[in-house]
């Protein structure tokens, strides 16, 4: 479902876009109408990225995990900083970590125990 913010703005970015077409087709009268509708339908068109691709809800995930496990912490290969949970991503199913100290960034994975 969504929020009232975006259905606000998906009909601002179609009045944009239905303007701007308006602006194009009469554009065979005034040149300028087509810089002034090219920029209506732009920005209606970004608007509808913005509300589609952009502004994704962040899925979490709860992991339980079975019997004792031990965790041990995440440090920077670079300069040995401890790197808390904040700054580690999963990006494409690769795990990947920014050291808040040295700025370095790497990607880790777990090595098998046996």
């Amino acid at each position: 479902m969504m929020k009232l913010q975006n259905i606000l703005a998906v009909l601002l970015a179609a009045v944009l876009m239905f303007f701007g077409i308006i602006f194009l087709i009469a554009s065979v009268y005034e040149i300028t109408r087509i810089i002034t509708g090219s920029i209506l339908v732009a920005t209606g068109l970004i608007i509808l990225v913005y509300v589609f691709k952009i502004n994704q809800p962040v899925k979490k995930y709860q992991v339980e995990l079975p019997g004792d496990v031990k965790l041990n912490p995440i440090t920077c290969p670079n300069c040995s900083a401890s790197i808390p949970v904040e700054n580690i991503k999963v990006v494409s199913g690769v795990t990947h970590a920014v050291c808040p100290h040295c700025g370095h960034t790497y990607q880790f994975s777990e090595e098998p125990k046996w």
